[in-house]
């Protein structure tokens, strides 16, 4: 029970339920205690122990019924494939030339007894490390391994041999139907223990792809990916900041504190490090060529708000406004739904946003603040505003400029951007996730 109970932990995992050692422990405990003859009892107590949301709730569900319900071997076997003479005279034969298992998978295909078909299969699964599988391309190698073990290519000889008789129409249907139940049960597993929504795998490649060419239909897994990689990212600096914020030993006070203990030292004193907070302004470019690339670098930025709280969002195609109060008071996805409806609207003109974002924003930077600028640069030929550029980047400590473009690109069409790095600290390329992630805890530690 235990194995079982943890590798059934471990598909919670797989399928996005959160569940901690401790949660398991208890978990376990309510499972002991309500047993496992009732199947509806011991879904909900679990599902009260481990599943913490309405999310989690549908997910440990659908991972619950994988898990303990067989979905292979539903269909059933066709049972006028032989008549009960015939099958007995025909097993009698295959008794001397099959192994116990061959013979025990045909038989029960004969007489339609999935259980007992489902049971040889397991049995052949754990054998074979199925609970090991971990990517896409073992799933052929398992599925080669439990149909070994069943037989399949000790029936294939026997038909090719001429010896099944009358009875190889039959063998040849068991033989598919044991390949068809097989992959089933393979592929139920796989999406247990490696992809528990059939999609992580698409997911995974949508991730390393170019978000500008990534399609709507996946917009919501990378989302929630974003998310997760956000807070992540978040946690690891939480941490740092904690570890930093104490400063350096303060030696003087630490040995007036310690005096009562002889001079040893059991009570530490800190110097106390204050630091004026950085502000960051955001520069988005929302319009049609960058809405993608803008959406999930808003969404990343979304999720550090207590990281940079002095942070000032604004988004443009032509014409500029700031989106920071439209984040702060509406979830992240309307937030950026809102903003991308409401400035990607017009002709691209960096030179015009530039200078609304100086009559918005001039007299409030100096040598603490830093400006983002996400675009790709392409002004349709219009003043792209470069002394502006240059006025603002001599005022703010630092200027980064992100471009879902590459930059053998710069110098095509109505780019501007070889005009624009010379005032920047830094010019990234940004078109995955990777990118942005990698540009957030950079930033992060810029701005400590």
């Amino acid at each position: 029970m235990e194995v079982t109970f943890a590798r059934f932990v471990q598909a919670l995992r797989n399928a996005d339920v959160r569940v901690s050692p401790a949660e398991t422990l208890d978990a376990f405990a309510v499972a002991s205690l309500v047993g496992v003859a009732d199947k509806r009892l011991l879904r909900d107590s679990l599902g009260m122990a481990l599943a913490k949301s309405r999310e989690d709730k549908a997910r440990f569900d659908d991972a619950f019924e994988r898990f303990f319900l067989q979905l292979a071997f539903r269909d059933p076997a066709k049972r006028t494939l032989l008549a009960g003479a015939d099958r007995d005279a025909l097993l009698a034969e295959l008794d001397q030339t099959l192994s116990p298992n061959a013979l025990g998978a045909v038989a029960s295909v004969l007489d339609d007894d999935r259980d007992s078909l489902a049971l040889l299969t397991q049995i052949a699964a754990e054998r074979a490390g199925i609970a090991d599988i971990g990517s896409l391309r073992e799933k052929r190698f398992h599925a080669a391994g439990i149909a070994r073990a069943l037989g399949v290519e000790e029936l294939d000889a026997w038909i090719a041999g001429g010896g099944a008789g009358d009875g190889a129409p039959a063998l040849r249907y068991v033989r598919q139907y044991l390949r068809e139940q097989i992959g089933a049960y393979v592929d139920g597993q796989y999406r247990l223990h490696v992809d528990a929504t059939g999609k992580r795998s698409l997911v995974a490649a949508a991730l390393k792809s170019n978000l500008g060419r990534l399609p709507v239909a996946y917009h919501d897994e990378v989302r929630s990916a974003v998310e997760r990689l956000a807070e992540r990212l978040a946690r690891a600096h939480r941490r740092k900041r904690r570890r930093a914020a104490r400063g350096l030993l303060d030696l003087k006070r630490t040995l007036r504190r310690n005096l009562p203990h002889d001079g040893v030292l059991f009570d530490l004193r800190w110097r106390r490090v204050t630091r004026e907070q950085a502000r960051v302004y955001v520069l988005c470019d929302v319009s049609d060529s960058v809405a993608r690339v803008a959406r999930f670098l808003l969404l990343f930025l979304y999720e550090l708000n207590d990281l940079l709280p002095n942070l000032r969002a604004f988004a443009f195609s032509n014409v500029l406004g700031e989106v920071t109060d439209t984040f702060a008071g509406k979830p992240a996805e309307a937030a950026v739904e809102e903003a991308l409806f409401a400035w990607g609207k017009g002709a691209t003109d960096y030179g015009r946003a530039l200078r609304d974002f100086r009559e918005l924003c001039g007299q409030s930077l100096n040598h603490r603040s830093t400006i983002i600028v996400l675009g790709d640069g392409r002004n349709n030929y219009f003043d792209p505003g470069t002394a502006i550029f240059k006025e603002l980047a001599r005022r703010v400590k630092q200027v980064f400029w992100l471009n879902p473009e590459t930059r053998d690109q710069w110098g095509e069409g109505d780019s501007e951007m070889r005009r624009y790095a010379p005032h920047c600290l830094e010019v990234t390329t940004c078109n995955r996730v990777a990118h942005i992630e990698a540009f957030a805890d950079r930033l992060l530690t810029a701005t400590r």
